[in-house]
C-alpha cells in the first residue's frame, strides 16, 4: 500500500508541474502577443518583420536587431540603446548611421517606458532574422491580442500611435522619394484622408491638431489649447510629458502629445536656416495661411485627439 501512496504522490507532482509549466507558458504566450501587437501598432509599418522586403522606407526588424546587438551585445545594454534612440532620435543617439543617411530620421514616438522596456527586450529575446520567428508571426501564433482590458488612456495611445505609424510610413516614403517639396504635397493631399481612414480602423474619431496649424482645418479649440499650453509648461519645467483624459456621460476624449524632431524641421524650423526655399515655395502655394514654422526640436508641435465612444 505504501508502494502505492508513494506512486500517486509522485504522478501528482508531475501533473502540478505540468500544469505550472503550460501556465507559465500560456502568460508568456500572452504577453508576447501583447508586445507583438505594439510591434504591428508602432513598429512594423516602417520597419518591415520580413527580413527579405524588396522595398524598404526603413532598416528591417532583423537589420535593426542586428546593428543594435552589434554594440550592446548583452540585454540590458541592447535594451538601453534601443529606448535612448526611440525616445530621442537624433544622429547622437543612432547606432545605425548609414540607415540615418539612406532613411532619413525616424519620427519621435510617444511610448509609455513600461512598453517601450517590453518592446526592447522582446527583439532581443527573439531572433527576427531566423524563418521559424516570421513563420510563426505570419501564421498568426504572436498575432495581436484583444484590448478590451486596457484603460481608456491605452486605448487611445494605440489608435494614435497606429495613426502616426501609418502617415510616418508614407510620410517618410515621400521624403525619400521626392525630398521635403514632395513631402508638402503629400501632407497637403494624404494626411488627413489617411487619418479619417484610420479612424474608421478603430472606430474612433482621430485627429491631429495644433495652436498654429499649417492647415486651418487643424486649428485646436478652446479645451485643445488649454492642454497644449499646459504642455508647454510641462517641457519648461523640464517635466515628461503627460497625456490627458476626459469624460463625458458617452464618450471619452484623450489627448496625446506631438514633439518635433530633427526630421520636422525640414517643413516646420526657421525659414531661412531649415526649410529648403523649393519646400518654402510649395507650403506657401499650398498654404497660404501657414502659421506652422519657426519650431526647434523637442517642441511641441500639437497633440492627437483620440474620441472613443463609451
Amino acid at each position: 500500500m505504501k508502494k502505492y501512496t508513494v506512486l500517486f504522490a509522485a504522478s501528482l507532482l508531475l501533473t502540478i508541474v505540468a500544469c505550472n509549466n503550460n501556465n507559465e507558458d500560456a502568460t508568456n504566450d500572452t504577453a508576447d502577443a501583447h508586445v507583438v501587437s505594439m510591434l504591428q501598432t508602432s513598429c512594423f509599418s516602417c520597419h518591415n518583420a520580413d527580413k527579405n522586403a524588396a522595398s524598404k522606407i526603413a532598416p528591417t526588424m532583423a537589420e535593426l536587431r542586428e546593428a543594435y546587438i552589434a554594440v550592446g551585445a548583452d540585454k540590458e545594454s541592447f535594451s538601453n540603446n534601443i529606448i535612448e534612440f526611440v525616445n530621442e532620435p537624433n544622429e547622437a543617439n543612432s547606432h545605425m548611421p548609414e540607415a540615418v543617411k539612406s532613411y532619413g530620421m525616424m519620427p519621435k514616438l510617444s511610448y509609455k517606458a513600461e512598453d517601450l522596456k517590453l518592446i526592447a527586450e522582446y527583439i532581443y529575446d527573439n531572433d527576427l532574422s531566423s524563418d521559424e520567428w516570421y513563420a510563426n508571426y505570419k501564421s498568426g501564433n504572436t498575432q495581436a491580442t484583444d484590448d478590451s482590458e486596457l484603460s481608456y488612456e491605452d486605448k487611445g495611445r494605440n489608435m494614435a500611435m497606429g495613426t502616426k505609424a501609418q502617415l510616418g510610413k508614407n510620410l517618410m516614403g515621400a521624403l525619400k522619394a521626392h525630398g521635403a517639396p514632395g513631402a508638402v504635397t503629400f501632407c497637403n493631399t494624404r494626411a488627413i484622408p489617411l487619418t479619417d481612414s484610420m479612424s474608421k480602423v478603430y472606430k474612433a474619431t482621430i485627429k491631429r491638431v495644433s495652436d498654429k496649424p499649417r492647415n486651418p482645418n487643424n486649428k485646436a479649440n478652446e479645451e485643445e489649447t488649454a492642454y497644449i499650453n499646459k504642455l508647454k509648461e510641462q517641457i519648461a519645467k523640464g517635466e515628461k510629458l503627460q497625456p490627458q483624459v476626459t469624460e463625458t456621460e458617452n464618450k471619452v476624449i484623450a489627448y496625446y502629445a506631438i514633439e518635433t524632431n530633427k526630421m520636422c524641421l525640414q517643413c516646420h524650423g526657421d525659414k531661412e536656416k531649415d526649410i529648403l526655399p523649393e519646400t518654402w515655395t510649395n507650403i506657401q502655394k499650398a498654404y497660404p495661411n501657414d502659421n506652422a514654422t519657426g519650431y526647434g526640436e523637442n517642441q511641441v508641435r500639437g497633440i492627437w485627439v483620440v474620441t472613443m465612444e463609451k
